[in-house]
């Protein structure tokens, strides 16, 4: 059999579908990258900067916080011993003894705030400490402390 001259021509295959863009991804990938970096660099950079405070007002605390239990326990040489020089020559060691004694007794602390501060190449810190007295009434306490030859002391009225 023979085939007819005029056959339709069968339709052009559609065209390829168009490329995807991977431009969106690639800057989502980007961003969220650059994120990660930004949050893991603030956390490295507080962890350092704790580091950094906690060693500062350290041997502050220590200090205030020593001072405090002597006075607990009743002992007052060694409270004295912690003193800053002016305060030493304003109150000599009976008259410290004295007016801790008549003072309502300590039972416990806590301290609630350090603070250090350079004020023209001089160093001081104040540290604010609940004491809990005898009577059972809660003072809020602010000790001053200067550094001194190196060693931080409480200095002012201590008590």
């Amino acid at each position: 059999m023979a085939t007819p001259a005029w056959q339709p021509m069968p339709p052009p295959p559609p065209p390829p579908p168009p490329k995807r863009s991977n431009t969106l991804r690639t800057v989502l990938i980007v961003v969220g990258v650059v994120l990660v970096l930004c949050c893991a660099g603030g956390v490295i950079g507080g962890v350092f900067l704790y580091k950094g405070v906690k060693t500062a007002v350290g041997p502050v605390r220590d200090v205030a916080d020593e001072f405090i239990t002597d006075l607990e326990h009743d002992d007052t040489t060694s409270a004295y011993e912690l003193l800053c020089s002016d305060t030493q020559n304003a109150f000599p060691p009976a008259t410290f003894a004295r007016g801790v004694s008549s003072q309502a007794k300590i039972d416990s602390h806590k301290i609630t705030n350090t603070m250090i501060r350079n004020t023209n190449g001089s160093t001081s810190a104040t540290v604010v400490a609940s004491l809990t007295m005898s009577t059972g009434f809660v003072d809020q306490h602010t000790f001053v402390l200067i550094k001194e030859s190196g060693t931080w002391k409480v200095c002012g009225n201590p008590y």
